[in-house]
């Protein structure tokens, strides 16, 4: 019974399927694992570029100073920076990635930085106790040699002075192994170009793997109810097909029904595919083709249920378990302790193949 179960199992379509779709998917994430570009794209995004002061309005009594020079006589202005430093790649950025001779930083294509820049966010304490600004001059910022993992950032705020004609340009520098330039971006244009493609592949290896699973799990789910709806709709369409085959044969001139009948054609619509139901009904017919042999089958079988060795593991023999479903249906009936074959059951049996035969169900 439980091999009967096991092949059940192996011949299912969906679960063939499910299979299948479980080793491309293994093979996959492998191959992904293995050809995954490591990267650095340290990137330096402008969050805020904003005005503190607005002459545009000619207001002739308004005086502004900055460290006792009058802003509004020089022609000068003061804005404010907000530099988010983030390493957008897949490859954690080491100590060792850093040129000693060319270190990272930002400068100023006009204009000057008037106070010491200020560190106003980071993604990690590690950062904030570590990073610090080794060389801040009028005109550039160099950051000390911090690790920075992916996806990790720091936030700074610089205040600049400038001419009011003359917007300052942020300007990278420096060097890291592994890429050629230091990119500066707005952050507008950051969310501009996460593509529907990149949004759907964007992170680290780990996030993508972890993703990967959530939709081949969530698209498992969706395959297994569409493949149980199917295999339903197919049972429901066999039940049918197979139960026109019992009608017609019903109305046949040649076969006069009884009740008791109705045993063997329950056997063969309860099969789930109708070889099942078949392989059950010639299985029978050929136990009742001799009685003499049925009897003498039936006694063997009856020792061996006996035997310690069928009450250790109960082993249930396919043609003992038939039998005992032969008497329950009729098809047999016992007589001073002998089986015997109920004829007009054996010959609804025959006639009843003969027809799926000539059907083609064979």
């Amino acid at each position: 019974m439980s091999d009967k179960i096991i092949e059940k199992y192996f011949d299912n379509v969906a679960y063939k399927t499910v299979v299948t779709l479980l080793g491309v998917i293994g093979a996959v994430v492998t191959i992904y694992a293995f050809l995954q570009e490591k990267k650095v794209d340290l990137r330096y995004e402008i969050i805020a570029n904003t005005n503190v002061l607005d002459f545009n309005a000619d207001i002739s009594k308004l005086e502004v100073a900055y460290d006792s020079t009058n802003l509004k006589q020089t022609g000068e202005n003061l804005r404010i920076y907000t530099v988010k430093i983030v390493n957008n790649g897949n490859e954690n950025i080491i100590k060792e990635f850093y040129d000693e001779n060319d270190l990272v930083g930002i400068k100023l294509s006009s204009g000057k930085i008037i106070e010491k820049p200020e560190l106003i966010q980071s993604s990690n304490d590690y950062l904030k106790r570590n990073l610090h600004f080794k060389d801040y001059q009028k005109d550039k910022v160099i950051f000390s040699r911090v690790i920075l993992e992916s996806e990790e950032f720091f936030i700074i705020k610089l205040l600049v002075l400038h001419k009011i004609n003359e917007i300052p340009e942020i300007i990278s520098f420096g060097k890291i192994a592994g890429q050629q330039k230091i990119a500066v971006v707005n952050s507008t244009d950051v969310k501009q170009e996460l593509t529907f493609l990149k949004k759907a592949f964007y992170g680290n290896f780990w996030t993508q793997l972890s993703r990967l699973i959530a939709y081949f799990i969530i698209g498992a789910i969706i395959f297994i109810l569409i493949m149980e709806l199917s295999v339903k709709l197919d049972k429901r369409k066999e039940y049918n097909r197979k139960r026109k085959n019992v009608v017609n044969f019903k109305n046949l001139k040649d076969y006069q029904y009884t009740r008791m009948d109705d045993a063997i054609f329950d056997r063969y619509l309860e099969g789930k595919y109708s070889f099942m139901g078949l392989s059950n009904l010639k299985e029978i017919s050929n136990l009742v083709k001799d009685e003499k042999e049925l009897n003498d089958k039936y006694k063997v079988l009856s020792e061996h249920v006996k035997s310690k060795e069928y009450k250790l593991f109960r082993r249930d023999g396919g043609d003992w378990s038939l039998i005992n479903e032969m008497l329950n249906d009729g098809i047999v009936f016992k007589e001073n302790e002998e089986l015997r074959i109920n004829q007009a059951m054996k010959d609804t049996l025959e006639k009843f193949l003969d027809y799926l035969s000539s059907k083609g169900e064979f």
